[in-house]
């Protein structure tokens, strides 16, 4: 989800937080589909599983925004990058409907991981 996602946002060149709703619903399918058993526990699976999509997916963002910069590839730039820099490119590049569709992957991820 993280490379479609990635991809998705360098063609459009913004950060398409509307795909965080949908790595929710992936997550809660593949849970479904592995037979994890139903319940807290799955849910709580989905919600990490859609954490990390979502992290990860914007710190690939910043990384390759960075190392277009830095003529590295974004692979090279995320090794590189640290916390505090990735935290400022995260904040200038989403807005207010970023956040609210990265709060409604997490609902949606423990409402269909269940």
């Amino acid at each position: 989800m993280t490379a479609a996602w990635l991809a998705l946002a360098m063609f459009l060149g913004s950060p398409c937080g509307w795909l965080a709703p949908l790595a929710a619903l992936d997550m809660a399918l593949m849970l479904r589909l592995s037979a994890a058993p139903a319940g807290r526990i799955r849910a709580a699976l989905a919600i990490l599983g859609t954490v990390t999509a979502v992290v990860l997916s914007y710190w690939m963002m910043a990384a390759t925004q960075m190392g277009q910069l830095l003529g590295l590839s974004p692979l090279e730039s995320a090794q590189r990058l640290g916390p505090v820099l990735a935290g400022e490119l995260v904040r200038h590049m989403t807005n207010g409907w970023d956040v609210a569709f990265a709060a409604l992957a997490l609902v949606l991820a423990w409402r269909f991981g269940r």
